[in-house]
């Protein structure tokens, strides 16, 4: 299974953002520059995770985004999900199509996606932003480019 471009954008933005650890507020363009991400398409991204609670916006001339609650509890799974719904490997999980995608109204491997789909959503609730080591990627980035 392969997360959309956007979830991963996704991820990375709010990676970024966290490895900050609240010493400043993350604008879009430094976001957009640490990430390669192009900036319309990242502003968003950014709103649909204010939406889902796991930015917030800082207002004023030093504005930008913070974590929306502590790193500890953003997990990869609030973020892949607030980017492209609940986790579904098949049609078959998807509970509006099962009856509609097989003629006979059944999925005859859904066991088996369902026991994929609870897998990969156990491994993505697993891992919080505050697991990743921000320092090794993004220190050096930020003494280059002169961020903040």
């Amino acid at each position: 299974m392969k997360i959309s471009d956007k979830a991963d954008y996704a991820l990375h933005a709010m990676m970024y953002v966290a490895s900050l650890k609240g010493h400043h507020p993350a604008t879009i363009t430094e976001i957009a520059r640490a990430e390669n991400i192009p900036r319309e398409y990242l502003a968003k991204i950014l709103g649909e995770l204010r939406k889902a609670g796991l930015l917030r916006p800082k207002r004023g001339r030093d504005g930008g985004y913070l974590p929306g609650k502590p790193r500890g509890k953003i997990t990869f799974l609030d973020i892949v999900e607030a980017m492209d719904g609940p986790v579904e490997p098949s049609n078959c999980t998807k509970l509006e199509s099962r009856r509609q995608w097989h003629k006979k109204g059944a999925c005859p491997a859904l066991n088996v996606f369902e026991r994929i789909k609870r897998g990969i959503v156990r491994e993505l609730d697993s891992v919080v932003i505050d697991d990743i080591p921000y320092e090794k990627f993004y220190k050096s980035f930020a003494l280059k480019t002169g961020s903040r």
